[in-house]
């Protein structure tokens, strides 16, 4: 039973673990800024900066900000270039990802200055990585083309050759040009293995299976990534497991192994929250199309609305068009054809911007000019010609270019006042929305405070009133004398009373728990977790992470969906373990509940599902969120966060 609890919290309990060693740090850090003013003093502040990159970004960004400021002020181009390069990945891959290219040419320039092979290298992948996103192929295997050039001459980081081949493999499958994605991954694979690297191995793995899904080719597609997960280290990188879940997830898809694809797909969500956005929608594609395989439509809507808010708020341009699409189908399947012609629209906007005939034109173009350096300088030359052309052209119609530029900047100014007057009515339908959700919000709260009030003073009614009626008549009865007659009936009723007794005195406690409003929300369930272990069910109470302050409104609606979690596993689960285990790290509380139980199928949730949505309710309420993952015979997992900045 234990052993299947590890896996949900890996990657917490390991972030944590390396965010408490660093806190303990802070006296190295302040140290190493003292003496930072030199390159060594320099190169001591980026290397401790890399080592909270995926950890605490924010503190990275911080510790970066000022060692480029103390290059600059040196003119140490290797601190400014490595600097930029660090800021640059941390911002593309937080989704920030015109930022990211921003900062990444200007390392570029710097390393290029110094002829820093290594970090040109890793500016090429950068680039390439952000353009990918932003639905710009050819911009990204140009810089791809670019580090493969210069890899290839100088023979030098064979693991960065793999991993730009790998790219080029990726890019070329997510456009469809089968062939030639099969053929780089290959060469990554082929490369990776030479220099025995397991990262890479992953990497190029993961990279043919990718290219084999996308060509329908399902079967090898899984095998190649169960290749790469026997080169997974024994402790996972968060970034190596994701891409081999999410593959997998998509192989399991392909082949309508719909459970096996939502394991998967789950996983790879849960290593990439933390430190790959890009990555985390990705996953949740996949996981979106299994739940579509289970016919399962109002999960997907739900999966492919969170990842259509997070792909427009990061502008990931390169994921949209498949998002647009898979939601345009689900709107379609269930009947609401208005939002489903709205999503095809947007996806053939996507699309039509990502497979352009310009696009795939500059795509073969950079290619060519990689593979074979004559025709390259041939293509270089009739470039200019047409250019010069163009130029000779421009002077003669000086005029009606003018005249172009007069129509130009009034449609432009006429698009302009029409996407104000758009957005201006579309802020208001979200206004719209807000205001419901907020309604609905506070009206729960309210129903959820007047239940607390009533369980108060029927707690209080019990505890002074009907408790102490109890008290009286047992003190009355034992001092009445006993006669050997009825002595045995009085003993009898005396314990009858203690019994009565202590049973109020229990239900006076469930109904409103003083030990919650003494000691706190994790004494308060570390104690409720004791008192319901018996020897038919054992539950385990394990709790750690940072202190936490809540109001009590909030402590006590979380008590209470602990408590109704509890009561369910001790009703309908048959279950003989259970487990809960709280954590509160970084401002995010995480509670899981888990059994041994029966668990229960899809079909037997229509039975149970009005609790579970009450429940979801009631969480959702006080701004957290509630997960449920069962199967007949494999027990429940329920899994609470919520954000306790938001209700401190």
């Amino acid at each position: 039973m234990k052993s299947n609890l590890l896996p949900a919290f890996i990657i917490c309990m390991t972030l944590s673990s390396v965010a408490f060693s660093q806190e303990k740090n802070d006296e190295k850090l302040q140290k190493i800024m003292k003496n930072a003013d030199d390159t060594s003093g320099i190169n001591a502040l980026m290397n401790y900066g890399v080592d909270l990159i995926n950890v605490d970004n924010k503190k990275a960004i911080r510790i970066f900000t000022v060692s480029l400021e103390k290059s600059q002020r040196i003119n140490y181009d290797y601190g400014i270039g490595s600097s930029y390069a660090r800021l640059g990945y941390i911002e593309g891959h937080e989704g920030r990802h015109a930022a990211g290219i921003d900062f990444t040419k200007k390392a570029l320039a710097h390393f290029i200055k110094i002829n820093r092979i290594k970090g040109i290298t890793l500016c090429y992948i950068n680039l390439g990585f952000n353009y990918n996103i932003l639905a710009m192929p050819d911009s990204a295997l140009h810089y791809f083309f670019e580090g493969i050039t210069l890899l290839e001459k100088t023979k030098s980081e064979p693991g960065k050759l793999a991993r730009l081949y790998e790219n080029v493999g990726n890019t070329f499958g997510n456009r469809k040009e089968l062939d030639k994605a099969v053929e780089y991954a290959q060469k990554a694979i082929k490369l990776a293995l030479s220099i025995h690297d397991s990262d890479y191995i992953v990497t190029a793995w993961t990279s043919l299976s990718n290219s084999y899904t996308q060509s329908q080719q399902y079967e090898k597609g899984l095998d190649a990534v169960l290749e790469a997960k026997k080169y997974l280290p024994v402790r996972e990188d968060p970034i190596l497991a994701e891409k081999v879940y999410s593959k997998m997830a998509s192989a399991y898809v392909g082949l309508q192994q719909a459970d096996a694809a939502i394991a998967a797909a789950t996983k790879a969500m849960q290593y990439s929250a933390a430190t790959a956005p890009d990555y985390y929608i990705a996953a949740g594609l996949n996981l979106a199309s299994a739940y579509e395989l289970k016919k399962d439509y109002k999960n997907e809507l739900r999966v492919l609305i969170d990842l259509q808010h997070r792909a427009e708020s990061n502008n990931n341009l390169f994921h949209l068009f498949a998002i647009y699409d898979q939601l345009a189908q689900v709107n379609a399947l269930t009947g609401n054809y208005s939002d489903a012609y709205l999503f095809k629209s947007k996806h053939a906007a996507y699309k039509d911007s990502f497979f352009t005939e310009q696009n795939s034109k500059n795509i073969a173009e950079i290619e060519t000019r990689y593979k074979t350096a004559e025709q390259g300088k041939a293509l270089s030359e009739k470039q200019l010609q047409l250019t010069q052309k163009e130029l000779d052209l421009k002077k003669s119609n000086q005029f009606i270019l003018i005249t172009v530029a007069g129509i130009v900047v009034t449609a432009l100014l006429a698009l302009l006042l029409y996407l104000q007057a758009r957005n201006r009515k579309k802020a208001y339908r979200l206004q719209l929305v807000a205001i419901q959700q907020r309604k609905e919000r506070d009206m729960l709260q309210a129903l959820m405070e007047g239940e607390e009030t009533e369980r108060a003073r029927i707690a209080r009614d019990l505890h002074d009133g009907v408790a102490g009626m109890l008290a009286a008549a047992k003190m009355h009865i034992s001092n009445s004398p006993l006669e050997s007659s009825n002595a045995e009936n009085i003993m009898q009723i005396v314990s009858l009373l203690d019994t009565a007794s202590a049973e109020i005195r229990k239900t006076s406690h469930n109904l409103m728990p003083e030990v919650l409003l003494q000691h706190g929300l994790d004494e308060a369930l570390r104690r409720y977790c004791g008192n319901i272990s018996s020897s038919k069910l054992t539950v385990q109470y394990d709790s750690w992470g940072d202190p936490i302050s809540l109001n009590a409104t909030v402590q006590l609606a979380i008590y209470r969906t602990v408590q109704e979690l509890l009561n369910n596993v001790v009703k309908h689960a048959g279950a003989t373990e259970a487990m809960v285990q709280f954590s509160h790290q970084n401002g995010l509380l995480s509670i899981a509940v888990q059994d041994n139980g029966i668990g229960f199928s899809a079909a037997e949730e229509n039975h149970t599902g009005m609790g579970l949505r009450n429940l979801d309710s009631r969480v959702r309420a006080i701004q957290g969120r509630l997960d449920i993952e069962t199967a007949p015979g494999k027990g429940v997992s329920a899994y609470l966060e919520f954000e306790t900045a938001r209700s401190a």
